[in-house]
């Protein structure tokens, strides 16, 4: 599933943690989620980058969600499936970094969807996606 992890993360500012990273492969017709927690008071930044086939769609969701959309789609029914997200990063074609923005505490998902569903389809050839990712957080009290 996992290409590798990712290690560090060059030019972090101080202040900014890592609760999430990895890379991973979304075969076409299918999509990936990993899940991350967070703490009061932080904000989250997401940046992701398409290491290499077609442009794929990233969305954080909050957990109701993702347990919404899992229910929805099992059997693979996209093209009729309902997403609410928080962010979003569509089309994911190169890198892409979101804004900071806040969330209350709790649990949630970052979504890698490479299926019929959104405006990015994929590919004819029925390839795979490969992508690396990362959830940063900062607090959002001052020093």
């Amino acid at each position: 599933m996992a290409l590798s992890s990712v290690i560090g993360l060059a030019g972090c500012d101080s202040g900014e943690d890592v609760v999430e990273s990895d890379s991973l492969y979304v075969k076409s017709d299918q999509y990936k989620s990993e899940s991350f927690t967070i703490n009061a008071d932080q904000q989250v930044k997401v940046k992701a980058t398409l290491l290499g086939g077609d442009a794929i769609e990233a969305y954080v969701l909050d957990e109701s969600d993702y347990r919404l959309w899992v229910a929805t789609t099992q059997n693979n029914a996209f093209s009729n499936a309902g997403l609410s997200y928080i962010k979003s990063i569509t089309p994911l074609e190169s890198s892409h970094e979101t804004g900071w923005f806040n969330l209350t505490a709790g649990n949630y998902y970052i979504l890698f969807e490479n299926t019929v569903f959104g405006s990015v389809k994929p590919g004819l050839a029925g390839g795979s996606s490969s992508v690396s990712y990362s959830v940063l957080t900062k607090s959002t009290k001052k020093s």
